[in-house]
């Protein structure tokens, strides 16, 4: 069973990495098309900006899950099986979207003409950004001081 904390830990992790990503990007760009180096290392690569971005932010988000040192001790709050599938979904969703986000603007397009699924996934990003948020916030409301037993 999934354990509240963890949830967090992933949703803290999606919404770090989304940040950092946006950050580091550029300098990575440079980086891989030799435009920069670090001390006498630099890399020359045709990689495209997508892969950059989407590199980043798988990494960052394995980087903080695994070693992010946020999840305690303790193994409080329990969720049900019906709160772990709508979190799970909602958690899914933000990083499928981030990661489509990053895609040039013609190629979600064309991504959203081709696929349904691509189209709610890229249609609704600002929507899976904030839900998960949401969902949060109201079962901590609903659970009320059951977690803090």
């Amino acid at each position: 069973m999934m354990q509240r904390e963890k949830v967090m830990v992933t949703m803290i992790s999606a919404y770090a990495s989304m940040a950092i990503t946006q950050i580091l990007s550029p300098i990575a760009q440079k980086f891989f098309i030799g435009d920069s180096n670090v001390g006498n290392i630099f890399i020359k690569a045709n990689l495209s900006p997508f892969t950059i971005q989407a590199g980043i932010f798988v990494g960052i988000i394995i980087l903080i899950t695994v070693r992010g040192g946020l999840v305690g001790t303790r193994a409080k709050g329990l969720l049900s099986p019906v709160e772990v599938l709508a979190y799970s979904a909602l958690n899914s969703a933000m990083i499928m979207s981030a990661i489509l986000f990053f895609l040039p603007e013609d190629m979600r397009n064309q991504l959203m003409v081709n696929s349904k699924f691509a189209k709610i996934i890229i249609g609704y990003h600002d929507w899976w950004l904030i839900l998960p948020v949401v969902a949060l916030i109201a079962t901590g409301f609903k659970k009320g001081t059951d977690m803090d037993r």
